[in-house]
Order: C-alpha cells, then sequence, then structure tokens
C-alpha cells in the first residue's frame, strides 16, 4: 500500500472526530516508519479549524512517529492509546496531552444517537355502528279508520244525487199509473157485470 492510499484511510478515520473536545492549539505532525508507506501527514485544530491534511507540520505542538500497524491498531480501537505510548509502540515529541487527545478521540465511542422516543399509536376512532335500521313507520290507524267512512259518505252523497232523480221519475210515472187505473176501471166493470148472468145460471136452484 502506497503512503496515499494509507493516508487517505487513516483520513477517513480522523475526519470523524469530534473536534469540540480538543485543544485549540492542537498541532500534531505523523510519521509512518513503514519501507512501504512512510511519509508525513499532520491532524491540526488551530482556533476550532480542524483539518488533515497530508504534509509536514513545522509549527507542530507534538511530533509521533509509529509503524501504519500500529496507527491502525489505535484508530479501529484494537490498541488503548496511552498503552502504545508507554509500551513504546509510539515514538513522542512535545505535549503527550496533545498526543493521547487527538488519539482518545480518534478511536472515542460515538455516543449512540437519542433513538426518538415513539409516540404511541394514535387511535383509530372506532367504526361507527351501522345505524340501526328504522322500524318501517306504522300508518295512523286514522286512515284505515277514515276508508270505511269515505266510503260511506260517498254512497250517502250517490243516494242524495238519485233521490230527486228518483222522484222525478215517480211522480212522472204517477199520471201514467192513474190513467191507466182510469181507463181499466170501465173495463173490469164492464166484464164483472157480463160475467154476472153466468155465475146466476150456473147456480142450482134450491131445494125445496
Amino acid at each position: 500500500m502506497t503512503f496515499q492510499e494509507q493516508f487517505e484511510k487513516f483520513a477517513k478515520k480522523l475526519a470523524k472526530v469530534d473536534n469540540s473536545s480538543l485543544p485549540q492549539d492542537l498541532a500534531m505532525q505523523v510519521t509512518m516508519t513503514d519501507e512501504d508507506c512512510g511519509g508525513t501527514f499532520y491532524i491540526a485544530n488551530i482556533g476550532g479549524n480542524y483539518a488533515v491534511e497530508p504534509y509536514d507540520y513545522k509549527d507542530h505542538t507534538v511530533a509521533v512517529s509509529a509503524s501504519a500497524k500500529v496507527l491502525n491498531d489505535i484508530f479501529t480501537k484494537k490498541i488503548d492509546a496511552a498503552d502504545a505510548l508507554f509500551s513504546n509502540l509510539i515514538s513522542v515529541e512535545g505535549s503527550t496531552d496533545h498526543c493521547l487527545a487527538i488519539l482518545n478521540a480518534a478511536n472515542a465511542k460515538k455516543p449512540a444517537a437519542k433513538k426518538a422516543a415513539k409516540k404511541p399509536a394514535a387511535k383509530k376512532p372506532a367504526a361507527k355502528k351501522a345505524a340501526a335500521k328504522k322500524p318501517a313507520a306504522k300508518k295512523p290507524a286514522a286512515k284505515k279508520a277514515a276508508a270505511p267512512k269515505a266510503a260511506a259518505e260517498k254512497k250517502v252523497a250517490e243516494k242524495k244525487a238519485a233521490a230527486p232523480k228518483k222522484a222525478a221519475e215517480k211522480k212522472a210515472a204517477a199520471p201514467k199509473k192513474a190513467a191507466e187505473k182510469k181507463a181499466a176501471a170501465p173495463k173490469k166493470a164492464a166484464e164483472k157485470k157480463a160475467a154476472a148472468p153466468k155465475a146466476a145460471a150456473k147456480k142450482p136452484a134450491a131445494k125445496k
């Protein structure tokens, strides 16, 4: 692995560092001692301006030398920074406080993001019960009672309307009947007179 490739790998890890906890005048120069990827880069936090660049830093506050493997183990939390320092796995010139500040920040666990409290599921409004079917409105009894009454009234009205007609017909027929009766009277009297002698002849003589 080349220096540039190894630097970019470290730079990605270091870019995630929370610089708010770092000293405001920190400037750490880091030298990788490997033959294949040897080189120098720096980590600085000057006045809150945090930067990781692949150059040396002349006015650094601390200079660190170590192999890429040891640095990687520190950045990936396999080795504690203080243990690496006291075990001489890394060489430090300058402020050990600045060295440990940046190395510890690099492998510090990020605080777990607070999970938003789950809102209680909104209760679904109870489904409206199907409205009970209204019983068919009973037709008022008055209507039924009114039917025979209406029929009776109709019949009375018809009788009233027919009465004058019948009376007129009866009145008109009366003279005719009287005339017929008058005309029949002499005929009946004649028939009666003619029948009298016949009845007398048929009557047998009374026995002495």
